[in-house]
């Protein structure tokens, strides 16, 4: 009996919590930072793969640094 009140209670408690955090994710702040930072990951992706797909050839070289020294 005591175990089916315990359930019961814990079944009610983790529903209410997700219900508050179901609010608290779906409410307009969040949900602009949610979109703001997936355009993010989207964009990273894109230039991921550009990269990937851009063959080395055709990439600018980097210029050789020469040491130079200056004497005083």
């Amino acid at each position: 009996m005591l175990e089916i009140i315990i359930n019961k209670s814990v079944e009610i408690i983790l529903g209410l919590l997700l219900e508050k955090f179901g609010e608290w994710l779906l409410n307009e702040r969040n949900l602009k930072r949610l979109n703001h930072l997936l355009k993010k990951q989207i964009l990273l992706l894109y230039f991921y793969w550009v990269l990937l797909k851009t063959p080395q050839e055709s990439l600018p070289k980097q210029p050789q640094q020469h040491d130079i020294q200056i004497s005083e």
